[in-house]
């Protein structure tokens, strides 16, 4: 029941920012900028862990090389995917993007040692294809940009992904979130200082209140996401989470208006719901 609470939290908060980066809140902002300020709103709330909770710097060189590995990774992460979602096709980005779910599941198996039952595996691939439904329609200009950066982001995702896994495993939630989070912001400050980028002329020119909402739902998504790590397996972690492509397609309907090939899309969102089922099914027979 946590880990249930905790992915639709992280849905929640996914859906959110993304439907927000579609109505393009960002206006003239920075990416790199707003990628460091993601990362400071996925901070600023750890600070609690270390007034209120029992965080510990006390770790080893081991564990101290993974935690700036994890913190390099997500810094790299945030910024790929704010630059691909403003400058590539999104539905071939996603295509791309998402085939994620498969490679969690093959870097779980042999680095983790985790492997999702059948059925988990099988509601894994359904919500895989109704992502392809939803984007392989369109009319996709196969360029080669798109497409290495669709696999990098993947790949980065996917490692990331394990790196986390693993590093909760070795550290109580609390230390680790708070440590990698800090690590992560200072890493994309750094970056923001070295391309020069005026932040107080940036931040003057934000006159759409929607970007702070965006911050919030980053946030959101990313305890909300770490912490159902904590409780669930990777991969069908990773499969939950990506329901949040057909859930956008939905919110997007009736909330942006976006109500081209509907029927193709509520299609799609019912498959993806078929394969959230058998993936529920599959963890309450474990």
């Amino acid at each position: 029941m946590i880990w249930l609470i905790l992915i639709t939290a992280h849905l929640v908060g996914i859906v959110g920012y993304t439907l927000l980066l579609r109505k393009s809140v960002l206006g003239n902002l920075d990416k790199t900028l707003m990628a460091a300020l993601m990362q400071t709103a996925i901070f600023l709330p750890s600070i609690l862990f270390l007034i209120f909770g029992d965080v510990s710097f006390s770790h080893s060189l081991t564990e101290w090389f993974f935690l700036v590995l994890g913190g390099f990774m997500l810094a790299g992460l945030m910024i790929t995917n704010v630059w691909a979602l403003s400058n590539l096709e999104a539905s071939l980005f996603t295509i791309l993007y998402n085939l994620r779910l498969l490679m969690t599941t093959i870097l779980g198996f042999f680095i983790l040692g985790e492997l999702p039952t059948p059925l988990q595996m099988l509601g894994g691939l359904i919500i895989l294809v109704s992502i392809l439904m939803l984007n392989l329609h369109q009319n996709n200009r196969w360029r080669s940009k798109s497409i290495l950066v669709g696999l990098f982001a993947m790949l980065w995702f996917s490692f990331h992904a394990v790196l986390e896994k693993y590093n909760l495993r070795q550290l109580d939630f609390q230390s680790y979130f708070f440590t990698f989070a800090l690590i992560g912001t200072a890493l994309m400050w750094l970056l923001v200082l070295y391309k020069r980028i005026n932040v107080i002329a940036q931040i003057e020119h934000i006159h759409d209140k929607k970007i702070y909402a965006m911050l919030i739902t980053r946030a959101l998504s990313a305890y909300g996401y770490t912490y159902a790590l904590l409780y669930g397996s990777l991969a069908v972690t990773n499969y939950v989470s990506g329901m949040s492509v057909t859930l956008i397609v939905l919110f997007g309907i009736y909330i942006l208006g976006e109500k081209e090939d509907m029927k193709q899309k509520l299609t799609a969102v019912g498959v993806a719901c078929v394969g959230l089922t058998l993936i529920l099914l599959g963890r309450l027979t474990q």
